[in-house]
This record gives C-alpha cells, sequence and structure tokens, in this order.
C-alpha cells in the first residue's frame, strides 16, 4: 500500500462493511503490512484507544495492535488458544464512539500470533487485556461488541459544554445503530 494510501485511512464507523467481513490470514510479513501496522498505531493513539483491528480501517486482514503496559503490540494471524472464567465490564469501540455497555468476557485468554518480525509468539492476558484481545479478535471475525451487550446498559457518553463531566444517556440497540447508519450513509454520498 502506497504511503499516500495509508495517510488517507481512518477510522470506519458502524455501518461500513468491513466491519461484518472476516478477515483474510496475513501470512507472510510484508513492507506493506509494517506500515499498515504502524498507520494503525498512529490512528489508535490519536484516538486514545486501547485496541484497533484492520477491519476497522477498512482492511479485513487478520492484523491487530492492542496497548499492553502502555506499548503498543502487533498482533498477526492471531488465534484464540485458551479461555477462562467470566467477567463482565464496559466496552466501547472505536468504531462505534461515544456507545457503551456492559458485555461479558473471559476473564483470562490466552493468545497466538505472529510479530513484525515474523517470529510467533504467545500472549496471555487477564482482565483489561483479555477483554481488549477478545474484542479485537472479535472484530477480525466480523463481529462487534454490540454483537454481545447487555442492551439494557447500553448508553451513550454526551459530552457538554464548558467542562463539565459527560452525561451518560441510555439508549436502545435499535436506536444506536440507527444514528451510526445515518451516519456512514451520509459519509458515502459525500
Amino acid at each position: 500500500m502506497k504511503s499516500e494510501k495509508l495517510k488517507e485511512l481512518r477510522i470506519v464507523h458502524y455501518g461500513h462493511p468491513a466491519l461484518r467481513e472476516p478477515a483474510e490470514q496475513v501470512g507472510r510479513v510484508s513492507g506493506e503490512i509494517k506500515a499498515l501496522a504502524a498507520r494503525m498505531i498512529e490512528l489508535m493513539n490519536e484516538a486514545r484507544g486501547l485496541g484497533l483491528a484492520a477491519n476497522q480501517v477498512g482492511i479485513p486482514k487478520r492484523l491487530a495492535v492492542v496497548v499492553i503496559e502502555d506499548e503498543p503490540t502487533v498482533l498477526i494471524d492471531p488465534e484464540m488458544v485458551k479461555t477462562e472464567g467470566s467477567q463482565k465490564g464496559e466496552e466501547g469501540c472505536l468504531s462505534l464512539p461515544r456507545l457503551y455497555g456492559e458485555v461479558e468476557r473471559p476473564a483470562r485468554v490466552k493468545v497466538r500470533a505472529t510479530n513484525l518480525s515474523g517470529k510467533r509468539f504467545t500472549l496471555e492476558g487477564e482482565e483489561l487485556l483479555a477483554r481488549a484481545l477478545c474484542h479485537e479478535l472479535d472484530h477480525l471475525d466480523g463481529r462487534l461488541f454490540v454483537d454481545l451487550v447487555d442492551e439494557s446498559t447500553l448508553h451513550w457518553l454526551v459530552r457538554t459544554r464548558n467542562g463539565e463531566e459527560p452525561v451518560i444517556q441510555p439508549t436502545t440497540l435499535e436506536d444506536a445503530l440507527k444514528v451510526f447508519l445515518l451516519a456512514e450513509e451520509g459519509a458515502r454520498r459525500r
């Protein structure tokens, strides 16, 4: 992918077809994949996210980046090896901005992936890291947190003026997804 195309990459929102498309295996770690991973890290950091999957920038490849101990880690062709326990916690998504809800996930996970040097490695995570890994691997399979959310907990985090605390506004899944579909439709028309 040419550098000017990489610079044009943006995080896509709900309604974009790549978010529902199962990602294809990357295989060999090329310079193009390394450049894509670097751009994804930039986008994730700009958005202050904890993770980003290639589907979220419109490219259905099995590539994700996740923040671990304040450092981005690249996961190429990741696969879930093991899950244990259960935890519930609030999740949001860079592709569904300002929408949050409670999701049940495994408490501990083990993931196998390839790094940018082409070496296979295993990563184990608990609590928030386990949640982030599950969330990003779901993206690579075309699933979103709203597919798993406890709908009774779904809400918008609405910013207010004058630096006041954000307001929590309950919503239904149907209403929330309509907002994103209308925005995506408007974006395509431009």
